[in-house]
């Protein structure tokens, strides 16, 4: 049995089991809040996780053809919901406590938007030209930076009373007017004295690195290929994933330079990266394996390998792309683009790096069911908060193919779906699963088409 799989059995209202501190997820003797801010019809919610018999009707799966995505697939997911902006990637905490910063990646719009979190409303809009994965706050508030896409910029903003103002843009590689970028600045990451911006250019291959105060690239070093995540660790070590590879390329810092300290062979298509509290562990996300890879870096080698895979065990198809971890470190929660659903892996001692008071072994011991295509992920406190960037579902568009226009989708309202118990969540994610691969099949059937029980490599956008 692979390593995630044991536990299956094991009651979902045990999934987020911790102290009944408010600075660390619990749903045993508190409420769970959890937060999503999504694309299009959702973009708040609120979800209590804890046995309540008064929300016993509203924790009822949602009908089959509620929620219908164009593969078949229905999403069936738990909390409130509000709108934000077109297709967000990446979510940070933004300083005061209450608000976040997301992300614009889609072809309509790109930049950044501020979310009040305790309404879940909008409060600032920020175009940019172009966007990309990367956005980080400085270690003391002041600052705000983002990719700049295909600009080859980093583009860098003030932060007061909640808002963000820009300030100006440093320059990765000079670009004649209209043409394509070379660089295309993905995942960023700051040094911990806030002095270097660390940036991967993911059509460059390399790693560049900023001085904040000059605005200069002062060093570029080789980062494999198309770098994707950036993270820093508490002892001024640098991590890159190599997306276009099978590496994590670790770094340390020498006389003011970085040179290479390691490269760790991680599995294919490495992308987003999370480190532990200490920096002694890195959890890296393969999306196209279903797996996540678990780094001792103090050793600079993989120490296990957590099976993320499709409820149901039909192969291939979760698709894990954003991480997060509990406040307590033991727990790690994981983005399933294409399960639409949240996996929360308890971590043995071992995975997480903590010598006392975690698990024997890792294993997944739930899944929160949310919309469609999730892709990022934070904690706040006892709060969960999870983006999604496709939304509730698609729908006409009655102003014609205009991507660049809002879209207007009839009767679209947000969702308010408090969840009273936990204890469905997991088969409420595979049977929306499940229903849309059997009704697929029903239909080839009726039409006289035989349909294969699996093909190996390919799977749906949902």
């Amino acid at each position: 049995m692979p390593p995630g799989a044991a536990g299956e059995d094991r009651l979902e209202s045990d999934y987020l089991k911790a102290p009944t501190r408010n600075s660390e997820l619990n749903s045993v003797r508190s409420l769970f809040p959890m937060l999503r801010l999504t694309l299009a019809l959702a973009a708040v919610a609120l979800c209590a996780c804890h046995p309540s018999p008064s929300a016993r009707s509203t924790d009822e799966p949602a009908s089959l053809d509620t929620h219908r995505l164009p593969t078949g697939v229905t999403l069936d997911p738990v909390g409130r919901s509000s709108e934000i902006g077109s297709f967000p990637l990446a979510l940070v905490a933004a300083p005061g406590g209450d608000r976040v910063v997301a992300l614009l990646n889609g072809h309509r719009e790109q930049g950044i938007q501020v979310i009040e979190v305790s309404t879940g409303r909008v409060v600032q809009t920020i175009s940019q030209p172009a966007a990309f994965i990367g956005l980080e706050f400085d270690h003391v508030g002041r600052r705000l930076y983002v990719s700049g896409g295909n600009g080859d910029v980093i583009y860098r903003y003030d932060w007061r009373q909640g808002e963000a103002t820009l300030v100006d843009s440093l320059i990765l590689a000079a670009r004649r007017p209209k043409a394509d970028g070379t660089r295309y600045p993905a995942g960023l990451a700051i040094s911990p004295d806030d002095r270097f911006l660390y940036v991967a250019e993911n059509l460059a291959d390399s790693l560049a690195v900023l001085d904040l105060e000059s605005g200069r690239v002062v060093q570029r070093v080789a980062a494999g290929r198309y770098p994707y995540g950036v993270v820093v660790a508490p002892d001024r070590s640098v991590c890159v994933s190599a997306w276009g590879g099978y590496e994590v390329r670790a770094f340390r810092p020498r006389d003011g330079h970085l040179e290479p300290s390691a490269t760790i062979q991680v599995g294919r298509h490495p992308s987003s990266l999370l480190l532990n509290s200490t920096g002694t562990r890195l959890f890296v996300a393969s999306a196209s394996t279903d797996r996540i890879a678990v780094v001792d870096l103090t050793k600079a080698h993989v120490i296990t390998q957590l099976f993320d895979t499709v409820p149901g065990g039909t192969g291939e198809g979760s698709t894990p792309n954003a991480l997060a971890l509990s406040a307590d470190g033991q727990r790690l929660l994981i983005a399933e683009a294409d399960n639409n659903a949240v996996a929360v892996f308890e971590l043995a001692g071992e995975s997480a790096g903590i010598i006392s008071g975690a698990s024997a072994a890792d294993r997944l011991i739930g899944r929160i069911p949310v919309e469609w295509y999730p892709t990022a992920l934070l904690v706040q406190h006892d709060t969960l908060l999870v983006l999604n960037a496709k939304g509730r579902r698609t729908g006409p568009n009655p102003l014609g193919r205009s991507p660049e226009s809002p879209p207007r989708i009839p009767g679209a309202t947000p969702s308010i779906r408090p969840a009273g118990r936990c204890r469905s969540y997991r088969s409420r994610v595979s049977t929306r699963r499940r229903s849309a691969s059997s009704r697929s099949a029903w239909r080839a059937r009726m039409a006289g088409i035989d349909v294969p029980r699996a093909v190996p490599g390919l799977r749906s956008n949902t």
